[in-house]
């Protein structure tokens, strides 16, 4: 019976607009530090130390394009929004060319040391998909995503505590499963 509205309405929609994704993970580094993987202009850059091309394409607005190593043929522009060192750190993101559902993000991290020495790093995503699409189509894009922005926050802790390598180490792992 349900097959036959499927049929006669089509399926389900995903609801319009973006979605917003929230992580936040405690990272036993000195702010500065954790600020300096994520800066775009800091030639420590997690993205530059893994073997990823970053380079600066305007400064007004601070523009870079980001160039992955296992994708050499997608350039994403990320536009820089906020940058105050050591605490906040923000950017907008677009593929040059766009290959699947994702239009867009927004991207922001905020430092906050604590008292035991650690500081908690909290990562607010914005992501905005094609419209309209199926729920069920949906529903996957969403998840994905929450795991590319957990995995993102894990890897700037391994960075930030372990080094390149250790980040190196976990993505092998991950391809490897």
């Amino acid at each position: 019976m349900f097959s036959w509205f499927k049929k006669m309405f089509g399926p389900e929609m995903a609801p319009e607009g973006p979605v917003t994704f929230d992580f936040e993970e405690e990272i036993e580094a000195a702010p500065e530090h954790i600020y300096a993987l994520i800066d775009c202009a800091s030639e420590s850059n997690s993205k530059r130390e893994l073997g990823h091309s970053l380079v600066r394409v305007g400064t007004d607005p601070e523009q870079y394009r980001y160039t992955m190593q296992q994708m050499p043929d997608a350039h994403f522009l990320m536009t820089v929004t906020e940058a105050v060192p050591g605490k906040v750190y923000a950017y907008d993101c677009s593929a040059e060319v766009q290959k699947g559902r994702l239009r867009w993000s927004k991207e922001r991290y905020t430092i906050e040391q604590q008292d035991n020495g650690k500081c908690l790093v909290i990562q607010l995503v914005e992501a905005q998909f094609d419209e309209p699409m199926p729920l069920d189509e949906y529903s996957q894009h969403v998840a994905m995503m929450a795991m590319g922005c957990h995995n993102a926050l894990e890897k700037l802790r391994l960075h930030a505590e372990e080094g390149a390598q250790a980040v190196l180490d976990f993505e092998a792992q991950q391809f490897a499963d």
